[in-house]
């Protein structure tokens, strides 16, 4: 490829400040956060302002044949926006606005490139009465990825994953068309994707293969009044997992149902990994701990709610004390992150969870995470805590129910030096076993899956179901430039 004509037409477009093919802007896109993919490298880097830029982006793209990989944050997880095939990575980040608050039917209208930070900033700031759901990463992750890949949110349990917060998309195809999926096709409004034939699925979970979403409409929630967080704690997974199934079905106006191991609570501690216990269930230490939230609109309604679900907690012989009460239960030295979560105790979200061990510089954490059936939470927790202990690694897991109790997600994470090579080969294999190993159990499919766990997927989906992927990602993609190398919807 002629990279400096290719450069010298996309500087016609966004100017000559907003692209680069120099080495050093080459590098800030070849990383990738979790698995041990090989990293790619871009040709040229290019900041688009516009959908209408995106387009004539694309449209160039085709004209060389070069690849095109979206990209938002670089907080990139299973090698998803990897330059794999080199070409042009569209960056995203100046495109960060939010366009549109309906509180009526609350959502808001957000471009390609906006973080969770600026979104929580603008609705605090302009619409103080309401929320975004929002997922426990980083403050600059891109909103709209998270939602794309399945994102779990912080009110997944009223909500689901992040794909169902989606109402509708804008969408530049891989061909540089413009197009509008739900009800923003027909009209101002972007209330939701119905009733019409519901095409944003053409672009939800195919990791950017199908086409750079522009501006898409995301469910806002309202803010009540009264809120409590319940942290009860309990010996172990297989008692505090029935209590919150049993709780994610009594109708209580929960919007968040969490279960963590200690492991996970003791890096939110900012603990250092050397010196806690790796496995706590050995030395008789309780290794369940639940978040549950509850909101409402009245303080009698309130009541009624916390009420019962004190009962039920009690009904499993696990008492249901509040956040501030727990976290006060611990020296203030031991409190850690924790206070940061809730808003009983000054709390504010989003947080930054990845460097919570105290690894005095240089920690590291990756997960791998997966979607499951809720009768095997327990027995995808006990598999991948024993893997983790095998290999001498503290297990951190980490579950949320989701969607009134129809299914929950799983993730295991393992924290490492950064600086230690052998430390960062054995976590990735370590993540890799857990994933093998859990496929046993039914129901457990990985999100933000890397390009290995696609093939593996593929394998053990039916022929034709593979056959009509490939079809569409070619009917949409006829020159195969749309982040090529993912392996979904490819031969």
């Amino acid at each position: 490829m002629n990279n400096s004509k290719v450069v010298s037409e996309l500087e016609q477009i966004v100017g000559d400040r907003y692209v680069s093919d120099e080495p050093e802007i080459q590098f800030l896109y070849h990383y990738d956060f979790i698995t041990a993919e090989p990293e790619g490298k871009c040709d040229i880097a290019i900041m688009p302002e516009s959908a209408e830029e995106v387009q004539e982006i694309v449209k160039i793209a085709n004209k060389y044949k070069i690849p095109v990989v979206p990209w938002v944050s670089g907080i990139n997880f299973g090698s998803i926006a990897t330059p794999r095939k080199g070409g042009i990575v569209v960056d995203l980040r100046r495109m960060n606005r939010v366009l549109e608050v309906n509180e009526d039917d609350m959502y808001a209208v957000v471009e390609g490139g906006i973080t969770w930070a600026d979104l929580k900033g603008y609705l605090d700031k302009h619409h103080p009465n309401f929320r975004a759901g929002i997922t426990y990463s980083p403050p600059g992750t891109g909103v709209i990825p998270s939602c794309l890949c399945y994102g779990m949110f912080d009110l997944g349990m009223i909500g689901g994953t992040g794909a169902e917060f989606i109402n509708g998309l804008e969408v530049v195809l891989p061909t540089g068309e413009l197009i509008r999926t739900g009800s923003c096709s027909l009209s101002k409004y972007w209330f939701g994707r119905q009733p019409l034939p519901d095409i944003s699925g053409l672009f939800i979970g195919w990791e950017g293969t199908t086409g750079i979403v522009t501006k898409a409409a995301i469910k806002l929630w309202p803010k009540l009044p009264y809120r409590t967080d319940f942290l009860p704690i309990a010996s172990r997974m297989e008692v505090g997992a029935p209590m919150m199934v049993k709780l994610s079905k009594a109708g209580l106006g929960i919007v968040d149902l969490c279960m963590i191991n200690m492991g996970w609570t003791q890096s939110l501690q900012c603990f250092n990994q050397k010196s806690v216990a790796k496995d706590p269930v050995a030395l008789g230490i309780p290794d369940f701990v639940a978040l549950i939230t509850t909101q409402a609109y009245t303080e009698e309604q309130h009541k009624a709610q916390c009420e019962a679900i004190k009962s039920i907690c009690k009904e499993h012989k696990i008492e249901p004390f509040t956040a501030e009460v727990q976290i006060r239960n611990f020296p203030k030295n031991m409190w850690g992150l924790i206070p940061h979560i809730f808003p009983s105790t000054g709390g504010q979200l989003p947080m930054h969870f990845w460097t919570c061990w105290d690894f005095s510089r240089g920690g590291g954490g990756e997960w791998i995470g997966c979607y499951v059936s809720i009768r095997n939470i327990v027995k995808y927790y006990n598999l991948a805590r024993e893997i983790c202990l095998k290999y001498d690694k503290t297990p951190q897991f980490y579950s949320r129910i989701m969607f009134g109790g129809h299914y929950c997600v799983a993730r295991i994470n393992v924290n490492f030096d950064k600086n230690d090579p052998e430390d960062i080969k054995k976590t990735r294999q370590i993540l890799k076993e857990i994933h093998d190993a859990v496929q046993q159990l039914d129901g457990v499919i990985m999100y933000k899956p890397p390009k290995w766990v696609v093939q593996y997927y593929k394998d053990k989906t039916l022929p034709a179901t593979n056959k009509l992927v490939e079809n569409v990602k070619k009917f949409l993609d006829p020159n195969n430039i749309m982040n090529p190398g993912q392996g979904i919807g490819e031969d």
